[in-house]
């Protein structure tokens, strides 16, 4: 399958990237470049199967790449902050305000949780939690947790996956592609779990 790409997205895979390594530090070691880059992946995946224009592919790819900006300015409600770093950037670039406020709402359904209210957004939320569905689950998890325990000091490994199979259990994909292909899987991961925790 051929990446889909144009000149903004380009320019905002740059910018992003550098905007990341500025503010990286290693308390941060799951809302990272790889955690950006993996959603962009999946965005692009359950957008091509769910038959999005290439307008609104480019939409869901641009908030893909800004979504966690903000939380490397802090993790509460990074969210808005994202949105935020976003309008800035993109009010620099040749695009109409009624894209800008897509990419904003696109960024901030991912928000837990989640609250998609048209297809653009349900792919990004599907493609920012997509980790639930891959063989990679359990490495995420342990990421997660590392980087959470930075601010929680007391949350153990075994709490924070028994936080984990509750999120599971309670998570629902929102697109088609994601009940269809990604659901099973996540079903398969959270078996294993319990058995971890068994």
């Amino acid at each position: 399958m051929k990446k889909f790409s144009t000149p903004l997205l380009e320019k905002i895979r740059v910018y992003v990237a550098e905007y990341i390594a500025e503010h990286f530090t290693e308390l941060i070691c799951y809302h990272n470049i790889d955690h950006t880059t993996e959603v962009v992946e999946a965005c692009e995946i359950i957008g091509r199967q769910c038959n999005l224009s290439d307008s609104d592919l480019e939409i869901v790819l641009i908030a893909s790449w800004f979504h966690d900006t903000g939380y490397y300015l802090g993790g509460n409600d990074h969210e808005k902050v994202s949105a935020k770093i976003a309008v800035e950037y993109l009010a620099t670039q040749p695009i109409s305000s009624s894209v800008t406020d897509k990419v904003v709402n696109c960024i901030i359904a991912t928000k837990i949780p989640q609250s998609p209210k048209n297809l653009i957004e349900k792919v990004i939320c599907d493609a920012d939690l997509f980790h639930l569905s891959t063989d990679k689950f359990f490495d995420k998890t342990e990421l997660l947790w590392k980087e959470f325990t930075f601010h929680d000091l007391k949350l153990t490994f075994d709490n924070w996956l028994n936080k984990s199979k509750d999120f599971i259990e309670s998570h629902q994909y929102q697109t088609p592609y994601g009940k269809k292909v990604l659901l099973p899987n996540q079903e398969k991961n959270l078996l294993e779990l319990k058995k971890r925790l068994e």
